[in-house]
């Protein structure tokens, strides 16, 4: 997302996978619900958004509704401060973008979707 990261393809893996700010991203949110399994660190290697969508709505040991709630909220979110960047010129610190990420899940609870929401109880 950054300017310095320009020597990479922008694909959408690339993007919502593999740049720094949204690895940092994952980290933290993996961080905030108690599943080391959502820590990048802990990803199997995958090419495409699908390949990684699959494995990560298919984690062993994570609620998957929830986790596939997150995984699309994340990535809006994520899809949002990259065309921000791009097109506004504005960057938020990935804490900022956490903070909009949590304020967002309550947005979703009150829509119904209470199994995402289930993630982060107590947070």
């Amino acid at each position: 997302m950054g300017v310095a990261e320009v020597s990479q393809p922008e694909t959408a893996h690339h993007m919502l996978v593999d740049y720094r700010y949204s690895r940092r991203i994952w980290s933290m949110v993996a961080s905030l619900i108690s599943y080391n399994q959502v820590n990048p660190n802990q990803w199997a290697h995958t090419s495409t958004v699908k390949e990684w969508s699959t494995h990560m709505g298919a984690m062993p040991g994570v609620p998957r509704k929830g986790l596939r709630s997150l995984l699309l909220l994340v990535c809006w979110q994520l899809w949002l401060e990259r065309n921000a960047r791009t097109f506004q010129r504005t960057e938020r610190h990935a804490h900022a973008l956490l903070s909009q990420i949590r304020d967002e899940v309550c947005t979703w609870e009150s829509a119904g979707a209470k199994h995402m929401a289930a993630l982060l109880e107590g947070v």
